[in-house]
């Protein structure tokens, strides 16, 4: 029998949609092995198009600061009107990419991990030489934008039961959606059932002194350094680390604290499941990957800042389940931290909290659906044959 074939379709805006196509997949070839084939691919780079393969590389600038037309231009577009409008006038130019890229990459199952992609796979799948089943994993917690309901998809993939109000708003039937939680990567689950111990020795970290560990996502986005920078200054009896990720010149200035400082940097780094389960406290941007891996570690975080829109209902979730501390910008989430490292208590409570918000599991059950839509899109495309 021929391997079912499933395409995940991500972009590198932020670090989130790779990490939740990466687990999806993950999970995948972990349940079925040589019965799937799965390939991943960042469609706005493979599209080729003015301006979206562009938008990986200018995404980090977009955000910046207070972002005022990020914020803007996501409200505006946040109806189902708008995003049919958009969409239906985008179609055409990117018509010719989405036949190619049916025709390069034949699937059973296409998987979108990114809001824009949505109705437009949905638009083009009707136009498709084959029959495709299409489904998209939400990978924003509160906070969802109308792009990622755009109609024509099989299965909407949600992370809680509560945005389900909202899918059904935008034209989504009930039957559809599936509440499932955040995907996280199959190490950072399997990290979390190990002792802290031995994964601070794994790092070379003193078992006997607390843990913070600054991150801002993949490519290290805002203000981390300044945060790194406040903390340190505060003379912490703790092991402080900070990952840079895809960031040289943010790398460069954590190495500038680190000569005067004890401070341990890293930049991208394949251990980060180690990372977060060595550490007491995780101090970040708003981010829904991070998050869903720290809620999965039972971690408290300090969030310092918080792309606007998109990851606003993020903070709110952390707040509203008591996971978590907001502290925008340097001094106040410095501040925090100090607190939290001086009340134990605190923390146990807030890493108690955070572990109630974890899906570990959402990747699996996400794999699950897929295969059954895979089977049921053959079995369709054989009784038309």
């Amino acid at each position: 029998m021929p391997a079912k074939r499933f395409l995940l379709l991500f972009s590198d805006t932020g670090g989130g949609h790779r990490a939740g196509a990466q687990a999806v997949a993950q999970a995948l070839q972990h349940r079925y092995g040589d019965a799937v084939q799965v390939t991943l691919l960042d469609a706005l780079v493979y599209s080729r198009k003015w301006p979206f393969y562009r938008f990986p590389a200018w995404y980090p600038h977009m955000v910046r600061g207070r972002a005022i037309p990020w914020k803007l231009g996501f409200r505006l577009l946040d109806r189902a009107s708008a995003v049919e409008m958009a969409t239906r006038a985008t179609y055409p130019y990117v018509r010719p990419a989405l036949r190619a890229l049916f025709e390069e990459h034949p699937a059973d199952v296409i998987v979108s991990f990114h809001a824009l992609l949505n109705r437009l796979l949905g638009l083009g799948v009707r136009e498709a030489p084959r029959s495709i089943a299409t489904a998209t994993v939400v990978l924003d917690m509160l906070s969802t934008h109308a792009l990622w309901f755009g109609r024509g998809l099989d299965r909407y993939f949600i992370p809680y039961e509560k945005m389900a109000g909202r899918a059904m708003a935008l034209g989504i039937p009930r039957e559809r959606l599936a509440p499932v939680g955040m995907p996280v990567r199959r190490e950072m689950v399997e990290a979390a059932r190990t002792p802290q111990a031995r994964a601070r020795k794994a790092l070379g970290l003193d078992e006997s002194l607390p843990v913070v560990v600054i991150v801002g996502g993949g490519d290290g986005m805002g203000p981390m350094a300044h945060v790194t920078e406040a903390l340190l200054r505060r003379r912490p009896q703790a092991q402080i680390a900070a990952i840079a990720g895809r960031n040289p010149l943010l790398r460069r200035h954590l190495h500038a604290l680190a000569r005067s400082h004890p401070l341990r940097v890293e930049g991208f780094t394949n251990d980060m499941h180690l990372w977060l389960r060595a550490a007491d406290i995780l101090v970040t941007k708003a981010g829904p990957n991070t998050l869903a891996e720290a809620f999965v570690m039972g971690l408290p975080t300090v969030l310092y800042a918080a792309i606007p829109g998109q990851e606003e209902g993020n903070v709110r979730l952390v707040l509203e389940q008591d996971a978590g501390v907001w502290a925008p910008g340097p001094e106040r989430a410095a501040d925090a931290v100090m607190v939290l490292l001086r009340d134990e208590e605190l923390r146990r409570a807030m890493g108690r909290s955070a572990g109630e918000l974890a899906t570990p599991h959402a990747a699996d059950a996400i794999a699950r659906e897929l295969y059954n839509l895979a089977i049921t899109n053959i079995t369709r495309m054989k009784g038309h044959g």
